[in-house]
């Protein structure tokens, strides 16, 4: 099943808050899927997505709800446009892959090789001994 929704919306998996999917249709809403403090996805493709979050922190903040909804093992498809990380006076993909490594506490699958002429394709794991929680959202 695949669902489309704001990660700012959702708690974070070890909040008193939880998710509850709407098994006769696509829609989710907050209520009680993530009541077993357990994050709830083995993936999440954030496609195009980042570079419209408008300010670094939100972006950050985003990074980290994917990682936190992530179980461990689970897999995140980062998708972005190549001048985010070409064009850009503060962002570059070596500094991009430090604060999803450092930051975060994702793992690079690809080694952040994979790009075409337009696009820069990141495939992330969260370890599955579930790395360091304490990354603020």
């Amino acid at each position: 099943r695949i669902h489309q929704m704001d990660f700012f919306d959702l708690p974070l998996p070890n909040s008193k808050q939880s998710l509850e999917i709407d098994t006769f249709s696509t829609s989710t809403t907050k209520s009680s899927l993530l009541s077993k403090s357990k994050p709830p996805y083995d993936c999440i493709v954030n496609s195009m997505v980042i570079n419209c979050v408008t300010t670094p922190s939100k972006r950050g903040r985003m990074l980290s709800m994917c990682y936190h909804q992530l179980r461990p093992g689970g897999v995140l498809f980062l998708i972005l446009p190549k001048l985010c990380l070409t064009q850009s006076k503060h962002m570059s993909r070596k500094y991009l892959e430090e604060i999803l490594r450092e930051g975060i506490g994702f793992e690079i699958l690809n080694d952040g090789k994979r790009e075409s002429p337009k696009l820069a394709f990141f495939v992330l794991r969260r370890p599955l001994d579930g790395g360091d929680d304490s990354c603020d959202v």
